[in-house]
């Protein structure tokens, strides 16, 4: 299965996902000092743009969820299970937090349906 831009649709696109003609900055076009964020591909200006803004626009709840999230941008870090506890720095805005791993356990049972098997009859009372 060949690649093809995520913009036109040409096949074998040069860079990450695009064809040559559609690698710049989502933002302001240019095409120099490019990278692939989460969010597209931006130069390094318009990247710091976007994450102050997330920084300053974040207040959501970063407490027991299924991925580490970035308490300072809101940034979701997808396989957050191969992380280790303590002090991490974001993929994203570059900043400081402290990730602390929470483990619940829990278990179930059920009843088996194994007539016929030695000890799944009820044991019969003894005669005093």
């Amino acid at each position: 299965m060949a690649l093809k831009c995520t913009v036109c649709g040409k096949p074998d696109p040069k860079y990450f996902w695009r064809c040559e003609e559609h690698y710049h900055c989502d933002d302001c076009g240019t095409k120099e000092g490019l990278c692939t964020h989460s969010e597209g591909v931006l130069c390094d200006p318009c990247h710091e743009k976007r994450v102050e803004k997330r920084i300053a626009e974040f207040s959501g709840n970063t407490d027991y969820t299924n991925e580490v999230i970035c308490p300072h941008c809101g940034y979701q870090h997808s396989d957050s299970f191969e992380m280790s506890e303590g002090v991490r720095e974001c993929h994203d805005c570059g900043r400081e937090y402290e990730m602390e791993r929470d483990v619940s356990v829990t278990y179930s049972t059920t009843k088996t349906h194994n007539a016929g098997v030695t000890g799944a009859e009820p044991k019969a009372e003894r005669p005093s």
